[in-house]
């Protein structure tokens, strides 16, 4: 978009703005899970991660452009656990530079109560948000 206004010589900083606030986010995210990590006594080092809902938006099944990928790949590479569960988006093929395929858990109250932190990337309709603030120790919601 910023290249076709630029043609017409517009100004396009505050899509540019918007462009690299975007960008931002996955760091923005990720830093929530270390605070809310860090009240419970926690590191984001060694700790167990489940991302609820890795699709661009709800109720779809489509990851392309999906920032939950990228805040995925930042989590891991803090040495956290990473899972995800997401009943539209059954396998992530690897992407980008990563050359891992992850498979979708099943979510049971088994699962949320057994991991440190639920985030909740996408979400979906389905979802049953009674159960997963039940059982969940700690959730962030992106």
């Amino acid at each position: 978009l910023t290249w076709k206004a630029r043609e017409y010589e517009y100004h396009t900083r505050f899509i540019e703005l918007a462009g690299e606030i975007n960008d931002q986010m996955p760091y923005f995210v990720v830093d929530k899970v270390t605070r809310a990590l860090n009240q419970k006594q926690k590191a984001l080092n060694g700790a167990k991660i489940l991302i609820l809902g890795v699709a661009y938006k709800k109720d779809i099944d489509d990851v392309r452009e999906s920032p939950i990928l990228r805040v995925m790949e930042l989590l891991r590479d803090a040495n956290a656990a990473v899972s995800y569960h997401d009943p539209f988006v059954h396998v992530i093929e690897p992407h980008g530079g990563s050359t891992v395929r992850v498979e979708s858990v099943p979510l049971t109250k088994e699962l949320l109560a057994a991991v440190d932190c639920t985030v909740i990337g996408t979400g979906h309709s389905c979802f049953d948000y009674d159960m997963i603030a039940t059982y969940s120790p700690v959730i962030v919601d992106t």
